[in-house]
């Protein structure tokens, strides 16, 4: 027997819109990577430095001390990295109209459609690559960088465990969902 279709409306406000990308986002290995550049290098250097028995105190480059790098690293990857990115969707939603409004989702065995004002997007299971879930959102990723996010608060408990059955079903061990 086939499973019944789950269809959901939600409108998409911006502070949604950022938090899906940084799920999206903070999962991608570049992501990690600049973890480790901007922080864990650095801070990598100044216990070194200490286990030396340095001065990490002490004026370096730019007349900053030593300790200001990992803090600057830091930084960056907290406060300017977020700030770019709530920058950009705030960016791609005033030039693309069809972002904002009411979104439908209807997800099936034969697969995943989304819906809008300007838009209608229908893609086969086939098409993902993987599904995760998080806290608020179940993303199917398209590309290793690239997923739809389907955010959980627009769905009822028994559509939600309709979803990931489904999900499981078509994707099988790509899915990493929540057991309940």
């Amino acid at each position: 027997m086939e499973p019944q279709p789950i269809t959901f409306s939600s409108t998409i406000s911006f502070w949604t819109h950022y938090r899906a990308t940084r799920a999206i986002v903070n999962r991608l290995l570049s992501t990690y990577i600049a973890w480790g550049f901007f922080v864990g290098v650095p801070l990598l250097l100044v216990i070194v430095m200490l286990c030396l028995g340095q001065d990490i105190f002490a004026p370096g480059a730019y007349g900053l001390p030593t300790w200001a790098i990992p803090v600057g690293g830091l930084l960056f990857m907290l406060v300017f990295k977020p700030l770019i990115q709530c920058l950009n969707i705030s960016s791609m939603r005033r030039r693309n109209p069809s972002i904002s409004g009411v979104q439908t989702y209807t997800i099936t065995s034969a697969g995943y459609t989304i819906k809008g004002s300007l838009f209608d997007t229908t893609l086969k299971w086939d098409a993902f690559h993987k599904a995760i879930e998080t806290k608020e959102f179940i993303l199917l990723y398209v590309s290793t960088r690239w997923a739809h996010f389907i955010p959980k608060a627009a769905t009822t408990a028994s559509d939600l465990q309709a979803i990931r059955t489904i999900i499981r079903e078509k994707l099988g061990s790509k899915a990493k969902l929540q057991v309940a």
